[in-house]
């Protein structure tokens, strides 16, 4: 059974979602225990439109933890073992980190001005996705994995992870058109991350770090994409997301 290493003081009860329960970046799953079992996760979708839109920055944000830790993974394995598969399985975790970045920051720049930026500010004036920990070493080791691969082995590999960054301004760009981030704001762009910021990064997003054994972590990991999906499916971004989710729900 999981079993928790500390319990977070909660900085906010915005958002009715299950807290998403992960070890740290670089450490494994542990064993189920005998008689392990789990109870249903229920993740529902609000119909109010401001409430759906605070929902899926949150739940999509979950996703992005939870294919954060899928790319880590894959991409440490494809630089001990280049492998064309391995490249493929690589290439669709950034195709899904792309729909996760659509469906967080899909909200109006309405909605992202009067209700979830101000989340943001009163939780910490800095706030900022440099804090994700789960982020961090992805970037170094991609340049790694194209390194071993060599260019013309790691074209899928670098055709997904360019669209990602695309993706990624492209949020950006409509929801804060040349406006400044919040860490730029508060004076604080030129700081190292602490580990004190990264906690506060995952107390918002309802992240909190345990041990968390492998039948808990796959049950999550399926409600969280499951909701997505069924969210996308009644109310479509792209036609693709949807096929995007539902491959990369198969690999796992």
């Amino acid at each position: 059974m999981s079993a928790p290493v500390c319990l977070p003081q909660w900085g906010h009860t915005w958002v009715d979602l299950p807290v998403l329960r992960l070890p740290m970046p670089e450490e494994e799953l542990i064993p189920c225990a005998t008689g392990c079992f789990q109870l249903p996760i229920a993740i529902d979708t609000p119909e109010d439109p401001v409430e759906r839109a605070v929902h899926r920055w949150f739940l999509g944000h979950h996703g992005a933890f939870l294919v954060w830790r899928f790319l880590s993974a894959s991409l440490d394995r494809l630089i001990r073992e280049p492998d064309s598969q391995l490249v493929r399985q690589a290439a669709l975790g950034y195709d899904a980190y792309s729909v996760m970045l659509a469906y967080s920051g899909s909200c109006s720049r309405e909605v992202y001005e009067d209700v979830i930026r101000p989340m943001m500010v009163t939780f910490d004036p800095a706030f900022s996705g440099r804090w994700a920990r789960d982020h961090e070493p992805l970037p170094g080791l991609l340049r790694r994995a194209r390194a071993a691969l060599g260019p013309v082995a790691a074209a899928p590999l670098t055709s997904a992870s360019k669209a990602n960054l695309v993706a990624h301004m492209e949020v950006m760009r409509r929801l804060v058109p040349g406006g400044p981030s919040l860490l730029r704001e508060s004076g604080r762009a030129r700081m190292s991350t602490t580990d004190a910021e990264r906690a506060r990064f995952d107390e918002f997003f309802l992240v909190s770090r345990e041990n968390v054994c492998v039948s808990r972590y796959r049950a999550h990991r399926a409600a969280v994409l499951s909701a997505i999906g069924h969210d996308l499916a009644k109310q479509p971004l792209s036609p693709e997301y949807g096929e995007t989710l539902r491959t990369f729900a198969t690999r796992l």
